[in-house]
């Protein structure tokens, strides 16, 4: 139940002069921030500015596929809409600081006169409430926090589409090179089958021999397939990232080596707070949390309104009469909602708080993970290539032996296989780098 009281303006006054400010202020994550990253990496030269971070790679179609993406993707228009939402919500906020203006107009006759005395009257009047404990402001600040957040969401939104769209486009290029591999294995599979096939016409060799070829031909060929699903399914990913219908969309070919590795200088931890739009996002929605609570303890107390009214004859524009007022509110029980509603308000602010914390944790660890990447998979591709470039000399001696009878055909279907998952292995470790350089990026909050 809510009382309203009529009061004179002179007690509004005093009432406004006592009235306590608000407490804007957001609770501090308790995080303690190092000062510095377990994983030291040396950065690249000459790199991009971060808000064009892709084009480190020196890949010209890797540019304009974000490019379009970044102007195209679906998911990105949503977001838009989103934060235009909330501008609309924020300056419905600010509207409840200003007064409000009605006009009203009325006709009356008197029965008595035979309907022809028509009195014709026009009343303006205005309001305005008090706030005299912040609760307007209040919502207006939280109006104001989730504006940002939904615009640090659209920025999150943005880098994740970018970087979604980077790590397909090297998965797609890694694929078709696996494809090439996949056929180069399967000739190599056919031309030792042939050779297997003249050895045991000639009786050189029994029936076992022949069967095991065979069977790893087979097995050549059907790995061929599952490549070129896979092919199709990063096609079609990356088609939707860029909003275009995936049916027969293609991206070009590069060479897979030519792309540039950048590494950006990871900076300090504490710039994470202010780089990345995850965590600016999870501050502002803290924010909003905060004044929630501050919205909800003012509506537990007293509210003030004014008005002023003037009404006026429109036939004669004469005998204004002019009305001002001062009404004071109180609710006086309302069941417990108002409290359960600051209870609320805190709970969710709490919960704001924690979230903000363990983003804050999250980056950290992302940071230096990223860096620990770039460290790793640089010495896995050093070494891969040293196991590829031996295992195909292994590969020709061992073909070699066995069309002059001087080795069996298991050492050189092993030394096949060893071959085959060693070219793998390099382009695995190529596309490991390239992931490295993508998650090191997005770990330092992209180019916002």
């Amino acid at each position: 139940m809510t009382k309203t009281f009529l009061v004179p303006l002179s007690l509004v006054l005093a009432i406004a002069g006592c009235a306590s400010v608000r407490d804007t202020s957001a609770p501090s994550p308790a995080v303690a921030l190092p000062d510095a990253y377990e994983t030291d990496v040396t950065a690249g030269a000459d790199l991009p500015a971060l808000e064009l971070w892709w084009a480190g790679f020196g890949d010209e179609t890797l540019d304009d596929l974000v490019a379009t993406a970044l102007t195209q993707n679906r998911s990105l228009e949503a977001g838009i809409a989103s934060v235009v939402s909330a501008r609309a919500a924020l300056t419905v906020a600010n509207a409840q600081s200003l007064p409000s203006l009605s006009g009203s107009a009325s006709t009356s006759v008197n029965s008595e006169t035979g309907f022809d005395d028509i009195s014709k009257s026009a009343r303006l009047s205005a309001s305005y409430q008090l706030d005299l404990f912040g609760g307007v402001a209040a919502s207006q600040d939280a109006a104001r926090a989730g504006l940002e957040s939904a615009e640090y969401a659209q920025r999150a939104l943005e880098l994740s589409v970018a970087s979604d769209l980077a790590t397909n486009y090297f998965d797609l290029q890694v694929a078709r090179k696996q494809l090439e591999v996949a056929n180069e294995n399967l000739a190599i599979a056919e031309r030792i089958f042939d050779i297997v096939q003249v050895r045991y016409e000639a009786g050189e060799i029994s029936g076992f021999d022949l069967a095991s070829q065979e069977a790893t031909l087979a097995n050549s060929r059907a790995q061929i397939p599952q490549i070129e699903q896979q092919i199709l399914s990063l096609e079609t990913a990356i088609a939707i990232l860029v909003g275009e219908t995936p049916q027969n969309f293609r991206a070009k070919d590069v060479d897979l080596y030519e792309a540039m590795l950048p590494v950006p200088e990871a900076g300090l931890p504490s710039e994470l707070l202010t780089r990345r739009p995850d965590l600016l996002q999870a501050e502002a929605d803290l924010r909003a949390g905060q004044a929630n609570v501050q919205a909800a303890r003012a509506a537990m107390l007293p509210s003030i309104d004014l008005g002023a009214g003037v009404t006026t004859l429109l036939t004669s524009l004469s005998d204004p009469t002019a009305s001002l007022s001062a009404a004071l509110s109180q609710t006086i029980f309302s069941g417990g909602s108002l409290e359960a509603q600051l209870e609320s308000a805190k709970a969710r602010r709490a919960a704001l708080l924690a979230n903000y914390e363990q983003a804050i944790l999250t980056s950290l660890r992302d940071v230096d993970v990223a860096l620990s990447a770039i460290n790793t998979s640089a010495m896995r591709e050093e070494q891969v290539q040293i196991a590829l470039v031996a295992s195909r000399k292994a590969l020709d001696s061992a073909e070699l032996r066995y069309r002059v009878g001087t080795d069996d055909l298991t050492s050189l279907l092993s030394a096949q296989q060893t071959y085959y998952s060693s070219t793998q292995s390099a382009l695995e470790a190529r596309r490991d780098r390239l992931a490295a350089s993508i998650d090191l990026y997005v770990a330092l909050g992209g180019g916002y």
